[in-house]
């Protein structure tokens, strides 16, 4: 009996290729961007899972209040490490401390990330070393490199003995040699290093550890995870010891938080020493799935529902023969189980050939497919099999094995509440094709939106020159200075756009963070930012300078200052600025959102820039002149510049491959509905051939029955087209009121909407074109020639 099944739902998938090819294809795209959105995902929350102490290990974290708001912060004060290690739930222990460090390499000089950390960051983390021995870390001298860094200073080498001369942020130069070489990292890990060596006092950025130096993170492994509320508690005899040592930024209390469970805030957690994802983004790639299979499912009962006419005499027949209705709907299931495994097998080589090597084209996170040892795989694929079967075979099945005999062999209409059922599935159909392509459209045009900002100041004409030694300033503008193509030359420790210190600032019981940088007396004028009120730094007061700070407007509206700035003081590690001047906001994230910002000023020696202005349409030329000077005064050294132009491309970049990534997905949902509104078209026209022929033999126009074929679908397309409009516009507006730090003050407008909807229309038009444009001009002759 079971076989017979299956040769009968096989006999029938071949009978209606057309619907069957729609059916087939339509859930194969589906099933294939699931498993993709799946496999990303599925790095998301597995981030740093593959520990093997994973449940067990926490990061001590800590908690301030400004007025209404409590902030959590990542990184650790000093003694918190031998605070912690007198505890028993302690297992063992791992202190962290990152700096920025200049890498002398075959005479060459590379920017990289130096990780400090305690001889047992092995023992704690899960990193297998590819070459070398974990014990290395003992030695002060000894560096170990990841995957990536080894391969890309010795590729295909084994670089152990290798020597590498290090250059840290203090300018201490010290010789290392490579003791171990890491296996690639996992594409989830959060917690990762370039280059790694002992949290040894030697060097010179470990050597103070009291209650106001804070270091980039402490790792603990807690013998018991119940115990990490206890431990917390315990914690809090040291908040008031540090806040004794830190009147001006007190703390509330400190709290571990899981490295393979993190807090569903992990996100918003300020100086987190291992990367947390936004929610946002998995409500995003789930949405896009979700609405991928509804899509699909739709598309099954409306086509099942259209070709119901097709199989009525069979139905009518095997009732009549004894079938029973249980018999039915296992037939009617079972071929919908055919089509879905059908569509499941090629939906998985859809994504193995296309969907992952195409996102990781365009992401900068690296996805596979990966079968072997994967249970939430296999287990995800059966569950969307069984999904799919059910949800887009169960009314069918139901609704063609209720039919009675007499209704179907007296010709009566069967499908009278069909059609109600059909627009309503077509509505919701494409009012998840406009969501989809809203939201591709949406992101898309945010992007574009926010590269057109404002920034504040031109950047066009600025050459930006980093500096692997403070030295290289004094000389190099000494040379540049003599090109008539420059105009103004200035230096900074901290440049806009492209580094920052997160300061936190404290104004009565007002705290607040904002972008730090430490400029040039002149940089302002380099830059073309003007002042709104008071003045800028001045070379000839260069005492009072050391003493001034120049903010931003929104560092003024933040603090709530009204009337006159100037001169209000500020207290900043325990040293008091005088606010002089006002500048108004600027560009200092890809985005455009206004942070607050202040700008104290540097000597020469701690200069890490060199910012260069110069004449229009003379950039190439300048360069051309900037290589040559570099590799007489610094053949040693690497040249690394860019125009302040593109110091957001890396940004621009990332966030074009995210609208890449939903565009893509609204492509494929917006051709599932189409092919869908393709297959309800020609069997809509199929059944009014008789009706058309004869208004046009009473005289109708060509135009008044492409109207009457089609008001229908006009009208459902431009319900669904309201529906999805309004969702978007509310679930978009409350998205960028939860993230308006990061995006600022930025609404969409109603462009994005308008050619979103004119794509969906279009499309729709062409998916039915053919058979509108065939009906319109049907002859009745021919209708009664080919009529059953």
């Amino acid at each position: 009996m079971l076989t017979n099944y299956f040769i009968l739902a096989y006999r029938n998938l071949l009978r209606n290729k057309v619907a069957s090819f729609i059916n087939i294809v339509g859930l194969s795209i589906a099933i294939a961007s699931a498993i993709t959105v799946f496999i990303i995902l599925k790095n998301f929350w597995t981030l740093d899972d593959f520990h093997v102490n994973g449940d067990r290990i926490y990061m001590l974290e800590y908690t301030t209040q400004a007025k209404d708001e409590v902030r959590t912060f990542g990184d650790a004060p000093a003694p918190m490490a031998a605070a912690l290690a007198q505890y028993p739930q302690v297992k063992r222990m791992v202190r962290v401390e990152q700096e920025g460090v200049s890498i002398y390499h075959k005479e060459s000089v590379f920017s990289e990330l130096l990780t400090y950390a305690d001889t047992s960051f092995f023992s704690l983390f899960t990193f297998p070393l590819k070459y070398g021995n974990p014990a290395a870390l003992s030695d002060p001298a000894a560096l170990i490199l990841s995957h990536k860094t080894a391969e890309k200073y010795f590729p295909n080498q084994n670089p152990i003995g290798q020597p590498f001369m290090v250059v840290t942020e203090g300018k201490e130069k010290k010789q290392f040699v490579v003791r171990g070489v890491a296996e690639k990292f996992p594409s989830n890990a959060g917690m990762k290093f370039e280059l790694l060596t002992g949290y040894d006092q030697s060097h010179s950025i470990l050597k103070k550890q009291d209650w106001t130096t804070h270091i980039r993170g402490l790792f603990v492994e807690i013998n018991h995870p119940e115990e990490a509320q206890k431990l917390a508690r315990q914690m809090s005899q040291y908040v008031a010891v540090y806040n004794a040592k830190n009147i001006e930024s007190p703390i509330q209390s400190f709290l571990f938080d899981n490295l393979r469970h993190p807090a569903p805030n992990a996100y918003d957690v300020r100086r987190r020493p291992a990367e947390a994802n936004h929610p946002i983004t998995t409500l995003l790639f789930s949405a896009m799935a979700l609405i991928m299979m509804g899509l699909s499912c739709f598309n099954y009962v409306n086509i099942s529902l259209g070709t119901v006419t097709q199989r009525l005499k069979e139905i009518g027949m095997r009732k009549v023969m004894g079938g029973t209705r249980g018999q039915l709907i296992a037939q009617f299931m079972i071929e919908n189980v055919l089509l879905c495994f059908v569509s499941l097998l090629l939906g998985l080589l859809i994504t193995q050939v296309f969907l992952v090597p195409l996102f990781n084209s365009i992401m900068v996170m690296t996805i596979s497919v990966s079968f072997a040892q994967n249970a939430p795989l296999w287990l995800f694929m059966a569950g969307i099999l069984t999904f799919t079967a059910i949800t887009s075979g169960a009314y069918p099945a139901l609704y063609l094995s209720a039919l009675r005999p007499i209704m179907i062999f007296a010709s009566r209409q069967v499908g009278s509440h069909k059609s109600t059922f059909s627009g309503i599935l077509l509505t919701a159909q494409f009012s998840l094709a406009f969501i989809a392509v809203i939201l591709g459209v949406v992101i898309s045009t945010t992007g574009i939106a926010w590269k057109k900002l404002d920034w504040g100041y031109n950047p066009d004409p600025l050459l930006v020159v980093r500096l692997s030694d403070s030295t290289q300033y004094g000389i190099l503008k000494n040379e540049l200075t003599q090109n008539p193509a420059i105009s103004a030359i200035s230096g900074a420790e901290e440049h806009v756009g492209e580094s920052m210190i997160l300061q936190e600032i404290h104004e009565g019981s007002e705290s607040i963070n904002v972008a730090r940088y430490n400029v040039d007396a002149t940089y302002f004028q380099t830059l073309g930012l003007p002042p709104t009120s008071g003045r800028l730094f001045s070379r000839d007061r260069l005492a009072e300078n050391a003493q001034s700070t120049v903010v931003n407007e929104k560092f003024v509206q933040r603090l709530g200052w009204k009337g006159t700035v100037e001169g209000r003081s500020l207290r900043i590690d325990k040293q008091l600025y005088t606010v002089i001047g006002v500048v108004k906001d600027f560009k200092l994230i890809g985005s455009g959102a206004a942070r607050p910002a202040m700008f104290t000023t540097a000597t020469e020696s701690q200069f890490q820039y060199l910012v260069a202005r110069f004449e229009p349409n003379s950039g190439p030329s300048l360069v051309t002149t900037l290589e040559r000077t570099w590799k007489v005064k610094f053949p040693r050294t690497t040249l690394s510049y860019f125009y302040q132009k593109e110091v957001f491309n890396s940004f621009d970049t990332t966030f074009q491959r995210l609208g890449q990534s939903f565009g893509y997905i609204a492509g494929l949902a917006l051709l599932i509905a189409c092919m869908g509104l393709y297959g309800l078209a020609a069997q809509h026209f199929a059944r009014r051939l008789k009706e058309v022929s004869v208004r046009k033999v009473l005289g109708a126009s060509v135009s008044q029955i492409i109207v009457l074929v089609n008001r229908r679908f006009i009208l459902l397309l431009s319900i669904a087209g309201l529906i999805a409009n309004m969702l978007c516009y509310v679930g978009i507006r409350l998205t960028l009121q939860q993230t308006e730090e990061f995006t600022g003050t930025y609404q969409p407008g109603l462009s994005p909407f308008l050619i979103a909807n004119l794509i969906v229309f279009v499309t729709a038009a062409i998916a039915v074109g053919r058979q509108t444009w065939k009906t319109a001009y049907v002859q009745l002759a021919e209708t009664l020639r080919n009529a059953d």
